[in-house]
């Protein structure tokens, strides 16, 4: 095989632009503060999946009533927002002691497949998980098609 430097030096540093990316949005939306940088307190950590006639992605919301999150989808994206308040009893404290758990809005952008239908997108709330339900368009299903075999 040829040694081609600039060529194979390309499609090494492509591979390493696209980890870094990933490792990025893993750190960046890990459900942790992601302030000053994006402006919100926290985001929603998320999975998708991808099935024969749908996809399903499942983000975590802890502590957030599933009729406060809004869903929209535009251009290949699903957004979710919504917002986290705090309890009242967290409110009257005298002095936090120990602070892990985010408050405040959210915003949480995932880029989805192409071949979809967006007009039946469905979406359910339980014990602080969100599904949202992403159906295939009819054209990108997998098909199965029956061969007659004729002996001759």
């Amino acid at each position: 095989m040829p040694f081609r430097p600039l060529q194979d030096t390309q499609l090494s540093l492509s591979n390493l632009q696209d980890e870094m990316n990933r490792l990025f949005e893993r750190i960046w939306h890990a459900g942790v503060s992601t302030r000053p940088f994006d402006g919100q307190q926290w985001a929603p950590v998320v999975d998708l999946y991808e099935y024969d006639d749908r996809y399903v992605l499942y983000a975590e919301i802890p502590g957030v009533d599933g009729s406060a999150v809004e869903l929209s989808y535009l251009d290949h994206a699903l957004t979710i927002r919504g917002e986290k308040s705090k309890p009242a009893a967290v409110g009257e404290a005298e002095r936090p002691v120990r602070g892990e758990r985010r408050y405040g809005t959210f915003c949480r952008t995932v880029e989805v497949p192409p071949d979809i239908n967006a007009d039946k997108l469905s979406a359910k709330c339980q014990a602080g998980v969100l599904e949202v339900t992403i159906p295939k368009s009819e054209a990108s299903r997998p098909k199965a098609v029956k061969i007659d075999v004729q002996e001759s």
